[in-house]
């Protein structure tokens, strides 16, 4: 499964554009996500709110940890051009994490990591798919880049304590510096388009020399174009997919941890003026987290971003 995964990723980016995705396949710690961003030629600024809930089942020697876990995420993200074709991008984001054990709540709350990233326009042919209006019935634009992930979210994690067992993912943060690495394409022909991204994210070790498994994750999307007078609507669907890898605690393998999750995506982007509202919805369609005791359900993201 994980060779038809990476293949399939690749067939992702060579394919006829702008979506980032955490470990444990999308729980609670480091999480970034680009989505389908606002006019990719702009500058913007924006709030974006995520909504990710997992149902878990870990077992050890001597007890079972049954928990249903749900990660809120509302974040500040930007992007601004230094020059036409380098473009920088921040991710802001404070998080609200509940824990249900039985009838035992937990919660935690508070920044989580920030990340910075840029990237560089290496093919640019007037993509724009909402303000381009050119003759050139074919178009492309590729973008390539990568950043770096600080541990500005609290990690307290004490991985000696067998009754901890499913919290290393409840932490508002990973408690260690990361980097990525992400390129995107997006493809239109008239009113016509395909978004894709493909990033890899990878993991170093904290000060408990804890280190989260390195994760890919690659979407496709089509999209089209729809004027209402002084509005323009971008529905789209498509597929997102992630793998994660297996994480290390003191250099040794944390066995229910990594898997990999396939999800449909349905969206849709509102431009008006400087404003640009959207949404985005993911209901997963195949998947095997942490060893297959973890449950990932549908996922909900909504923005809001101002153009400049």
């Amino acid at each position: 499964m994980k060779n038809k995964l990476v293949i399939l990723l690749i067939a992702i980016l060579l394919s006829p554009t702008h979506l980032i995705a955490c470990d444990a396949c999308g729980s609670g710690v480091g999480n970034y996500y680009f989505g389908i961003m606002p006019q990719f030629h702009k500058n913007f600024v924006g709030l974006r709110y995520r909504h990710n809930s997992f149902s878990s089942h870990f077992s050890n020697i001597s007890q079972s940890f049954a928990n249903q876990e749900i990660f809120q995420t509302a974040e500040i993200w930007a992007r601004y051009h230094i020059t036409p074709k380098i473009q920088l991008l921040a991710f802001v984001p404070y998080s609200y994490n509940q824990q249900t054990e039985n009838v035992q709540n937990r919660y935690l709350n508070g920044l989580n990591d920030i990340a910075l990233l840029a990237n560089y326009n290496l093919i640019n042919t007037n993509v724009n798919a909402i303000t381009d209006t050119s003759i050139r019935l074919l178009k492309h634009s590729l973008l390539v880049g990568g950043g770096i992930k600080l541990p500005s979210g609290k990690w307290d994690y004490p991985t000696d304590d067998p009754n901890q067992v499913a919290n290393a993912n409840f932490q508002l943060g990973s408690g260690s510096v990361d980097f990525m690495l992400n390129a995107a394409y997006t493809l239109r022909y008239q009113k016509w388009g395909i978004n894709t991204d493909v990033s890899y994210k990878i993991n170093t070790a904290n000060a408990n020399v804890y280190r989260f498994g390195n994760r890919i994750s690659g979407n496709a999307s089509l999209f089209y174009v729809q004027r209402l007078s002084k509005i323009a609507l971008m529905p789209n669907a498509g597929v997102y997919v992630e793998q994660s890898m297996q994480s290390y605690e003191k250099h040794n393998i944390v066995s229910e941890t990594g898997g990999y999750l396939l999800a449909n995506t349905l969206g849709i982007e509102t431009y008006f003026k400087r404003l640009s509202v959207g949404g985005n919805y993911q209901i997963p369609l195949a998947q095997k987290l942490n060893n297959g005791q973890t449950v990932g359900h549908n996922r909900v993201s909504v923005h809001f971003s101002v153009l400049f």
